[in-house]
């Protein structure tokens, strides 16, 4: 394929985490563990959109003050220790591909307890999925 793909970046950040509480917002070298991989997606440069879906205002809050878009607040029903990234990717991407007027390509998923992440390696997976005949690629 000759065309760059169109690429949405969901980062999900629910914030009823069970076992470590509050962790998108918990500070790692002075940062909440949730700003690098905003970080991350705000320096790639093969994403068309991204966002984080998340149902908490702090977590909202603090992901807007390091330049994330959350441009819905995630409903309630997909907010469970029980509901799966899938759904809560589905979610985003009906709601951005409605907003924007047009179908992406690829969907990435960006766990924020990994925050240990080069923006180029998100460029490069971009551009490996989408040079390939492959369906997913994960890393």
């Amino acid at each position: 394929m000759t065309s760059l793909p169109k690429v949405l970046a969901v980062i999900p950040a629910r914030g009823g985490s069970k076992r470590l509480p509050r962790k998108n917002v918990m500070r790692l070298r002075g940062h909440p563990l949730i700003a690098y991989t905003i970080k991350a997606a705000q320096d790639a440069t093969r994403l068309t959109d991204w966002l984080v879906s998340t149902d908490d205002r702090e977590i909202a809050e603090t992901a807007e003050r390091y330049g994330a878009p959350v441009p819905f607040m995630r409903p309630a029903e997909l907010a469970g220790d029980k509901d799966r990234n899938s759904v809560v990717v589905r979610h985003a991407l009906d709601f951005m591909e409605a907003r924007r007027g047009f179908e992406y390509d690829i969907v990435m998923l960006l766990q924020p307890t990994c925050p240990i992440r080069d923006p180029r390696q998100l460029d490069a997976a971009v551009d490996a999925l989408w040079e390939s005949k492959l369906d997913t690629l994960a890393s």
